[in-house]
C-alpha cells in the first residue's frame, strides 16, 4: 500500500539536499578560487617574476588584514564601551515617540547578534578598501624627489605624487570609520535607553553616552581639519579661469585663507566637543557646528567668487600673469616639452634637381605605402585561412649596408577565423601558433603595383640577412585573445606551415615558455581555472606538456606590471633570426602641480586601445618591454632613469626591471618614439609652445593640427572617431593628420634620422606654421625639435596642397576615368618632407577594384607638390623629374627578379581563384583569374618590350 511520507520528513530531506548542494557549490567556488591563485603564481614563476607576484599579493593581503583588524577593533572596542557606559536599568521616562519605542523593542533582543554580524561585515569592507591602497602605500614607502618644488607651498613634487595619495586615503578612511563608529554607538545608546527623545527639546543623553559621543565627534573634527589641510594642496589642481590651469589669484588670495580659517575652526570645534562633556546641554556644540557651516559657505565659496568677479576679472591678465607662468612652465615640464629645440625653417622656394639628388637617401626612403592599403596588398601572403596579417608597423633595417625604412607585418594565428575546426583538440593542441612575417621597403613598388617583398612566404624567404628568420614560429603575438590558453608539446601534432598542394608540416614545441603540466594536481588546477575537463582527462597531454596561459603580448606585460600604462601599438623587430615584440610603457600621474590635464580633446587622435587614461598631467615613456615571439621571455628595460616614478617602482620590484645598458645594441637600434606619447605632446604643444604669458592668455599664437587629405581608411579607432548609432559599422574618422615616421636628413645634419613628424597650422587657418619632430635615432633618441616657418610668409599646409591637387585638371580627369571603370581611387598619406631648407609634399595614389571582397589595391601614381608645381608619375623619380624640369631615368632592362615577382603574384592570384571556386564565389574566381592573366601579360611585356613598362598603367 502506497503511503505518503510525513510532511516533516519530506521537508527534512529537501533541506538536506539543499544543504548538500550548497556545500558542493561552495566547494567548487573555493577550489576554482584557489586554482586561480595557484595557476596565476605558476605563470609568474614561469616568466621569472615570482617576486612580483609575492609583493603584489603579499602587500594586498597584509593591508587587507590590517584594515580588517583596525576597523574591527575600533568598532568592537567602542561598542563594548557602550555596554559599560549605558544605563543598566533604563527607565523609559519622557516621550520617545511610538516609532522610537517600537524600533527599540524590535532591536533590543537582536542587537548583540546584529552587532557581531555588523562589526564583521563593516570590518571586511573597510579591509578591502585598505587592500586597494597597495600601490599608493608602495609608492609612499619608496618616494623619490623630482628635484623641483611647487610654486605655492614649496613642497617637492614628489610629495604630491608619492605622499599625498596615501595620506588622502588614510584620512578619508579614518573619517568614514569614525563616522560609522559614531553612528553605531548612537544606535547602541538609543537601544539601551541612554538616549531619549522629548518633544520640543534636545534629546536627553546620559552622561557616559554624552562623553563617548563627544569624543568621537571631536575626533571627526580633527580628521576634517587634516582634510582641510589637504584641500589647500588641491588648489594646485583647480582651474578657476578657462585660460589656464592651477591656482590663480582668487585661489591664493581668497580660497587659501578661507581653508586655513576652516582648518582652525575645525580644531576649535574639536575643543568645543571635548568641553561639551562637562556641559549640561548641547547648545555650545550645536552653535559651533552651525558657525562652522556658515563660514564654510561664506568663506569657502562666496568670498573667492566675489574676489574673482570684482578684483580679478576687470584686470585678469595683470592679476593672473605669475600664475599663467607657473602653468606654462609646469605643463611643459610634465609632458617632457621643456627642452624642445626651436629651429627657424626658411621654407625656401629654391629647391633644385641637384638638391634632390644630394638628398637621395631621403628620397629613396619616402613611404609610398599607407598602412591599411599595404595590409590589403599583403593579403596573398596570408597563405592559409588560419594565418592573418593584422597590422603593419614601420621600422628601419640595414639593406645592402644602407639604412632603409621597412614595413613589417607578422603572420599570426587567426584564432577567430570561422574556417578553423571547432573541436577541442584542434583549438587547444593543434592550431597553436603563427608563422613568419612579411616585410617590404616603404619606398619601393614592384612592377605589378604591389609591395616589393624583402621577406615573404612560408617557410620565410628573405632577400637580406638582417631579415632572415631562423625561428619563425609566432607563439606570442598582439592579436591573440587574452586568457585563451593552448597546450604545446603534446601527443598531438601542431600545424606548422603548408607543405605541398594540400598537406602541412608539423611541429612539437621545444621552447621553455609556459607552465609544465607535470602533475595531476596542476592539470586539475587548470581544469578548474578554465572550466575545462579535457585538460584533466585528455591522454594527449603528457607530463612534459606545457600550457601557454597567456599569449597576448600586451596582456602578458600588463599582468607583470599593471602599474605601467601600455602604448596602443606593439611592434615586431626581427633580430638574430627571431621575432621580438617591443612594447612602450608609460608612467603617469594626475598629481603634477599646475600641469594641465589631458582631456578627451587632447586624446582625440590617440587610439582607443591605449593604456593611458584621460586626466593625466604627467607622462614619461620610461620603460621598453620586449617579448620573444617564440619562448615568451619578457624583459623590462628602464630607458629613462630620470623619471622618479619608474625609480620608485624599480625600488619596489628590483627583480622586474633591467638597466638600459643591458639592451642589446641591435635591439636598441630599432626602438622608436611611441605615437601615443607624441600625439599627446603635440596636442599640448599646440598651446604650450608659447612661453609669454600675454601671448598665451590672448591665444594669438595658438596652433591647430593640419588637415589630413588621405582617403584611405584606418584599421584602428581613435577617441575622436564616432560611430553611426543606427549603423555601428559606419565610422566618421577625424580629419586631422596623424604623425608619421620618416627616415630623412634634417637641415644642417649629415646622418639620416628616423623621425616621427607632426605638421601644425595657425589656429583656424590652413597654412603651415611649424612641424614637430621626435627623433628615434640611436644616440639621439628622444630629441624633440620644432621647425618654425618664417613669420609673415605663407607656407602652404596640407589642406591647401590638397585643394591644389583637386583643382588640377589632369589629375581630376584621370580620377574620373578610373572611377568610371569601376575602380576605387585611394589617396594615401600626404607626407610633409623637409629637404634642406625647403618643403616637399608627396602623396601616393592607389587603385582598388570596387566589386568583390578579395580586391587587392595596387600602387598607381605618386603626386609631388613643390610650391605651385604639381606633377604625378608612375614612379617617384618620374614625378620629381617633372616637377624640377629634368628627364627621368630611361627604362631599365628587366631583371630576373622583376619577372619572377610578377609570376609569383600571378601564381598567388591563381591560388586565390581556386579558393574562391571551392567556396562557390564565382565573381571572386573570375576577378582573380583576370588579375592573374594581367600579371602574366606584364611579365611577358617585361621580357619582350621593356620600354612598354613605363607607358602602361598597372591595373
Amino acid at each position: 500500500m502506497f503511503m505518503r511520507a510525513p510532511a516533516a520528513a519530506e521537508g527534512e530531506r529537501r533541506r538536506g539536499l539543499l544543504f548538500g548542494l550548497l556545500i558542493v557549490v561552495g566547494a567548487f567556488i573555493l577550489l576554482t578560487w584557489l586554482s586561480s591563485i595557484w595557476t596565476e603564481y605558476l605563470w609568474f614563476d614561469s616568466v621569472d617574476f615570482s617576486q612580483v607576484w609575492w609583493i603584489q599579493r603579499g602587500w594586498s593581503l597584509v593591508l587587507g588584514v590590517l584594515g580588517i583588524l583596525i576597523a574591527g577593533l575600533v568598532l568592537w572596542g567602542n561598542l563594548s564601551l557602550t555596554d559599560q557606559l549605558s544605563l543598566r536599568y533604563a527607565v523609559y521616562l519622557g516621550d520617545d515617540g511610538e516609532a522610537v519605542v517600537n524600533f527599540r523593542e524590535w532591536l533590543e533582543p537582536r542587537f548583540h547578534a546584529l552587532r557581531r554580524i555588523g562589526i564583521l561585515a563593516i570590518a571586511v569592507l573597510m579591509g578591502v578598501t585598505v587592500a586597494s591602497w597597495r600601490d599608493d602605500v608602495l609608492l609612499f614607502l619608496n618616494a623619490r624627489s623630482f628635484g623641483q618644488g611647487d610654486p605655492l607651498f614649496g613642497n617637492d613634487i614628489g610629495f604630491y605624487v608619492f605622499r599625498l595619495p596615501f595620506i588622502s586615503d588614510l584620512l578619508t578612511w579614518s573619517f568614514n570609520l569614525v563616522a560609522i563608529t559614531a553612528l553605531a554607538v548612537g544606535i547602541a545608546y538609543l537601544v539601551s535607553g541612554s538616549i531619549r527623545f522629548n518633544r520640543g527639546s534636545f534629546p536627553v543623553v546620559a552622561q557616559g553616552a554624552k562623553a563617548h559621543i563627544s569624543v568621537l565627534l571631536a575626533l571627526l573634527a580633527l580628521i576634517r581639519a587634516g582634510m582641510y589641510r589637504l584641500d589647500t594642496y588641491s588648489l594646485l589642481y583647480t582651474s578657476r579661469s578657462p585660460q589656464f590651469y592651477g591656482a590663480g589669484y582668487a585661489d591664493v588670495h581668497a580660497k587659501l585663507p578661507a581653508l586655513q580659517l576652516l582648518l582652525a575652526i575645525a580644531v576649535l570645534a574639536a575643543v568645543v566637543f571635548i568641553v561639551n562633556i562637562w556641559r549640561r546641554d548641547w547648545t555650545l556644540a550645536v552653535v559651533a557646528v552651525g558657525a562652522w557651516l556658515v563660514v564654510a559657505i561664506a568663506a569657502g565659496s562666496l568670498y573667492p567668487a566675489l574676489v574673482q568677479r570684482f578684483s580679478v576679472v576687470p584686470r585678469q591678465l595683470a592679476r593672473e600673469t605669475p600664475f599663467i607662468e607657473h602653468n606654462i612652465a609646469y605643463t611643459r615640464a610634465a609632458y617632457g616639452l621643456g627642452n624642445v629645440e626651436v629651429v627657424d625653417f626658411a621654407a625656401s622656394p629654391n629647391l633644385t634637381a641637384e638638391d634632390i639628388e644630394a638628398n637621395r637617401p631621403t628620397i629613396d626612403n619616402l613611404r609610398l605605402w599607407h598602412s591599411s592599403v599595404l595590409l590589403r596588398a599583403y593579403s596573398p601572403q596570408e597563405i592559409r585561412s588560419w594565418y592573418a596579417l593584422d597590422h603593419v608597423d614601420s621600422d628601419r633595417y640595414l639593406l645592402d649596408d644602407q639604412l632603409a625604412q621597412v614595413l613589417v607585418a607578422v603572420r599570426e594565428l587567426d584564432e577567430g577565423n570561422p574556417d578553423l575546426p571547432t573541436d577541442w583538440q584542434n583549438r587547444r593542441l593543434t592550431y597553436t601558433h603563427g608563422f613568419g612575417a612579411v616585410a617590404s621597403p616603404a619606398a619601393k613598388i614592384d612592377p605589378s603595383g604591389g609591395p616589393d617583398y624583402l621577406l615573404r612566404d612560408v617557410p620565410p624567404e628573405a632577400t637580406d640577412p638582417d631579415l632572415e628568420l631562423t625561428q619563425p614560429r609566432i607563439y606570442f603575438g598582439e592579436t591573440y585573445q587574452p586568457g585563451l590558453p593552448v597546450v604545446v608539446n603534446t601527443e598531438a601534432n601542431e600545424i606548422d606551415f603548408p607543405e605541398g598542394t594540400s598537406g602541412s608540416a608539423f611541429n612539437h614545441y621545444d621552447g621553455e615558455a609556459g607552465v609544465p603540466l607535470s602533475s595531476i594536481w596542476r592539470r586539475l588546477a587548470y581544469g578548474f581555472r578554465y572550466r575545462d575537463l579535457n585538460l584533466v582527462i585528455s591522454s594527449l597531454i603528457r607530463s612534459d606538456s606545457r600550457v601557454l596561459m597567456e599569449r597576448n603580448v600586451e596582456q602578458m606585460v600588463h599582468m607583470a606590471a599593471p602599474f605601467l600604462a601600455l602604448d596602443s601599438d606593439p611592434y615586431p623587430v626581427m633580430l638574430d633570426g627571431s621575432v621580438i615584440w617591443v612594447l612602450d610603457l608609460y608612467t603617469s600621474t594626475d598629481l603634477y602641480p599646475y600641469s594641465t590635464p589631458a582631456d578627451l580633446n587632447a586624446f582625440r587622435r590617440v587610439s582607443r586601445q591605449t593604456g593611458l587614461s584621460t586626466g593625466l598631467a604627467y607622462v614619461r615613456n620610461s620603460v621598453k618591454a620586449t617579448v620573444d615571439a617564440y619562448d615568451g621571455t619578457i624583459t623590462f628595460y628602464v630607458v629613462d632613469s630620470t623619471d622618479p616614478i619608474v625609480l620608485a617602482w624599480r625600488e619596489v620590484y628590483p627583480d622586474l626591471f633591467t638597466s638600459a645598458d643591458q639592451i642589446p645594441a641591435g635591439l636598441a637600434a630599432h626602438f622608436r618614439y611611441p605615437q601615443d606619447l607624441f600625439k599627446l605632446q603635440s596636442e599640448v604643444y599646440r598651446s604650450y609652445h608659447v612661453t609669454d604669458p600675454a601671448t598665451f592668455f590672448n591665444r594669438t599664437d595658438a596652433w591647430s593640427i593640419s588637415r589630413d587629405p588621405s582617403t584611405a581608411a584606418r584599421n584602428e579607432l581613435l577617441f575622436g572617431d564616432s560611430r553611426d548609432l543606427t549603423d555601428p559599422s559606419q565610422v566618421s574618422f577625424i580629419e586631422e593628420m596623424l604623425p608619421y615616421y620618416l627616415l630623412t636628413r634634417l637641415p644642417g645634419e649629415e646622418q639620416l634620422s628616423y623621425l616621427l613628424m607632426q605638421p601644425f597650422n595657425p589656429q583656424s587657418k590652413e597654412n603651415m606654421s611649424a612641424f614637430l619632430a621626435a627623433d628615434s635615432s640611436l644616440g639621439t633618441y628622444g630629441r624633440l625639435i620644432v621647425f618654425r616657418m618664417p613669420a609673415g610668409e605663407t607656407v602652404f599646409g596640407t589642406g591647401q596642397v590638397n585643394n591644389q591637387i583637386e583643382a588640377d585638371d589632369e589629375i581630376a580627369e584621370q580620377f574620373s576615368l578610373w572611377r568610371g571603370k569601376g575602380s576605387a581611387v585611394i589617396r594615401g598619406d600626404m607626407l610633409v618632407v623637409p629637404v634642406d631648407d625647403s618643403i616637399l609634399y608627396v602623396q601616393p595614389v592607389y587603385l582598388e577594384a570596387e566589386a568583390g571582397t578579395n580586391a587587392i589595391p595596387q600602387f598607381q601614381r605618386v603626386i609631388v607638390v613643390f610650391g605651385e608645381r604639381i606633377e604625378w608619375g608612375e614612379t617617384l623619380d618620374e614625378a620629381l623629374a617633372l616637377v624640377f624640369g629634368t628627364e627621368p631615368a630611361g627604362p631599365e632592362e628587366p631583371s630576373n627578379d622583376q619577372v619572377e615577382t610578377l609570376l609569383r603574384l600571378a601564381s598567388a592570384r591563381f591560388d586565390q581563384a581556386q579558393q574562391a571556386l571551392a567556396a562557390g564565389d564565382l565573381a571572386g574566381y573570375q576577378q582573380a583569374i583576370e588579375e592573374a592573366r594581367d600579371l602574366v601579360e606584364q611579365a611577358l611585356e617585361q621580357v619582350t618590350t621593356p620600354s612598354a613598362r613605363s607607358a602602361r598603367p598597372i591595373l
